[in-house]
């Protein structure tokens, strides 16, 4: 209950920070980096799977879509998907979260950001045939390297933790990975 209070008044406290972070002048961002409008994302690496009782090595891909307010700060929903086989069996976790993005530095060619967000896992393997959900948090680093006038490269540094649960199953999964994103503003 203590932990869902937490990240309803984060959540609630999220619109405020971003009017904030979004209400910068014009003049404090380099001309030549707009980045204003639709953010958009798909992306895909390698991860570490760690389950108490049972780590693995497996995969990730990720779509985003939201808005940029302007070089420093974006806000999107994100889904993704990892995956792995743990104790030889396929293992699958589903997550969508709300982020928050700000970029550190915002320069035309590259730029180094952190993201941080809430939202729900889900997975249906490991709970007796049943779908377990649960309150989940991801968070990243990473670079955004300009390949095209709107188009980016982005390795990113990643982690995710879902706490799951269904038919008297507690689980809890983190995922740790690094992945290599296409990022469009």
């Amino acid at each position: 209950m203590k932990r869902l209070f937490l990240a309803a008044a984060l959540l609630a406290s999220v619109p405020s920070f971003a009017a904030d972070l979004a209400s910068r002048p014009a003049e404090d961002f380099p001309a030549e980096t707009p980045l204003r409008g639709i953010y958009g994302a798909l992306g895909g690496g390698a991860t570490i799977i760690l389950v108490p009782g049972d780590d693995a090595v497996g995969y990730d891909a990720e779509a985003r879509v939201g808005y940029s307010f302007n070089p420093a700060l974006q806000l999107y929903i994100s889904g993704a998907l990892d995956g792995g086989s743990l104790s030889g069996v396929s293992f699958k976790a589903y997550q969508v979260d709300a982020f928050v993005q700000y970029h550190l530095l915002a320069k035309s060619a590259v730029m180094v950001y952190v993201r941080g967000g809430i939202g729900v896992g889900i997975s249906a393997d490991g709970f007796g045939g049943a779908t377990a959900a649960g309150l989940a948090e991801a968070g990243g680093l990473g670079v955004e390297i300009r390949v095209a006038p709107n188009i980016f490269l982005a390795p990113e540094f990643f982690y995710r933790n879902a706490n799951l649960s269904a038919n008297s199953i507690d689980r809890r999964v983190q995922v740790v990975g690094l992945q290599l994103g296409l990022v469009y503003y």
